[in-house]
């Protein structure tokens, strides 16, 4: 007998024989019983019969061949039990009807949800905004279950001056989170907050580094990035510390001033490595870049061109001492068919010796910060990574947008598989973005294929055995995107869902997230609250 969940409604209770209360799950009121996640395919497969009880619903269930009956849907009016083949994971309820979700070891995985915070929480000013607002949301959450928060603790605004440090702001925010016995993930946000997608605030990079020459990234247009510092200065000293020297320090005030939390309050710190805080180049700058072009290769600027210049030397080949051009490679709205680059040249030996430099390189910048993390907080928190979900082009020969932001997948080499390593070398588990898209929605022009990138990554961190974190990509509230999540839940040590807004908290998307974060936390998983309770926290 498979162990099961379910979802019971108030209004007819199953009998206390039924009943085991260590097996069942409570989901919110005034929804169709499987109505929004049955899909049309399950309805028209699913058969059943007249029964005596829901007791009987669901030992016919458990006595079908393997495979025929996954769940069930039982009337109290009519006294008749739906049989459904298809896997219900993710489940609300009407008054008269019962629905149960046959568990298996994939239900009973508990993976931890947490929120993303709005990118202003800590203003420019440097201080918490909204407070009144922003505790009253925090509430809803609470009610829904989630295990904390993550939240992006801004370089910019926490040294203003060279090693003067101030965490006030942010000490404020964590209490906020002990007092909901929730946990943190802090974000050591090294990048700025503006021009991205989603991008809410205007937080610039510590003028002491910003005001400072040659060491941005540069394109073909000699057009500077100051989002992040370019990896290639991650040795250039700028007022008597090199960049890596900065990150290094910074978190080790970060550590300091926080040394009480660190793996309890704190559960982790994810490192930030590049653009939007993702181990990348900013190859898609959104003030060049549209939908769905290739970007550019970022290696134009002093030190990149003498680090290449080195490696072709090195290789025997100082004619390969240039990246590909405009001409070659394209710009930034360019497709891989349009570019010689991208049709035929990663193929031939420079193209694949260009390929292993430039990945190379961004791989060496997280073994470089990833090791000053880890000496830093020597296993008292836990420490991650970001990996960007570049799903487009994805299923072209070159993986084009992939290169271009430093991911070389193709040639026979597994880019995912490679970074990993690094991340494990320094015991970082790694986050991947996208985990709500579907390949069938995406755009088949640009050959985009998350669900085949995510199965990727997600194979290449089972191979290193290191933990596995998601987010969506996109702000989203409906039951087909917390689906398409829940399919990856048994790889998943948690989800950080993007992000907390006041439509999330709405009551109709708030009893959803409740739902959601039920079926990530496993059967079994126990509410604190009762129904009543949420009348009061969500009106």
């Amino acid at each position: 007998v498979g162990a099961w969940a379910a979802a019971v409604a108030p209004a007819a209770p199953a009998t206390a024989a039924d009943v085991d209360p260590a097996r069942w799950r409570g989901f919110g009121e005034d929804s169709g019983c499987g109505r929004e996640v049955i899909s049309a395919k399950a309805r028209s497969q699913r058969q059943g019969q007249q029964v005596a009880s829901l007791s009987d619903c669901r030992s016919l269930c458990e006595g079908l061949p393997s495979g025929e009956c996954t769940g069930v849907e039982y009337s109290h009016a009519t006294s008749f039990c739906f049989f459904l083949r298809e896997k219900v994971q993710f489940m609300r309820h009407a008054p008269g009807k019962t629905c149960w979700s046959l568990a298996s070891e994939e239900d009973t995985h508990h993976a931890e949800v947490f929120v993303m915070l709005p990118l202003d929480t800590v203003s420019d000013s440097g201080e918490l905004k909204d407070l009144h607002d922003f505790g009253q949301m925090l509430d809803k959450l609470k009610w829904a279950g989630l295990d904390g928060f993550m939240v992006d603790v801004w370089w910019g605004l926490t040294e203003k001056s060279p090693k003067v440090y101030n965490f006030s702001a942010y000490r404020d925010l964590f209490e906020m989170a002990r007092e909901r016995q929730w946990q943190v993930q802090a974000v050591a946000s090294f990048h700025q907050c503006g021009g991205n997608v989603g991008d809410s605030c205007n937080i610039q990079l510590p003028d002491f580094v910003l005001n400072a020459d040659d060491i941005w990234y540069r394109d073909s247009y000699g057009n500077d990035d100051r989002e992040y510092i370019s990896l290639f200065a991650d040795e250039v000293p700028v007022g008597g510390r090199t960049p890596v020297q900065m990150y290094q320090d910074w978190m080790a005030a970060f550590a300091s001033e926080f040394s009480d939390d660190l793996g309890s309050l704190i559960s982790e710190v994810m490192v930030g490595m590049g653009p939007c805080g993702e181990l990348r180049y900013p190859s898609y700058r959104l003030d060049q870049w549209s939908w769905c072009g290739h970007g550019e290769f970022q290696s134009w600027d002093h030190n990149a061109l003498a680090s290449l210049h080195a490696a072709a030397r090195s290789a025997g080949h100082l004619d390969w001492a240039f990246p590909p051009t405009v001409a070659e490679a394209g710009h930034y709205k360019s497709r891989p068919n349009e570019t010689e680059f991208f049709r035929s040249g990663f193929k031939t030996d420079q193209g694949k010796f260009f390929l292993d430099w430039y990945s190379g390189a961004l791989q060496a910048h997280g073994h470089r910060v990833l090791s000053r993390a880890r000496e830093v907080f020597q296993g008292k928190t836990g420490i991650s990574g970001k990996v960007a979900g570049i799903h487009w082009w994805y299923d072209s020969p070159s993986h084009a947008a992939e290169a271009t932001a430093g991911y070389y997948n193709t040639n026979g080499r597994d880019g995912y598989h490679e970074i990993a390593g690094v991340f494990k070398e320094h015991g970082a588990s790694l986050d991947f973005t996208c985990l709500e898209m579907r390949t069938a929605d995406a755009s088949t022009e640009c050959l985009s294929n998350p669900e085949g990138l995510i199965t990727q990554v997600i194979e290449a961190t089972q191979s290193h055995g290191m933990h596995f974190g998601g987010e969506n990509a996109l702000q989203r509230y409906d039951t087909a995107a917390y689906e398409q999540i829940l399919s990856y839940k048994e790889h998943l040590k948690g989800l950080t869902y993007l992000r907390l807004s006041p439509e999330l908290v709405q009551r109709d998307n708030l009893e959803r997230f409740k739902d959601f974060t039920t079926v990530m936390h496993g059967v079994g998983h126990q509410e604190a609250q009762s129904v009543d309770d949420v009348n009061v926290m969500i009106g």
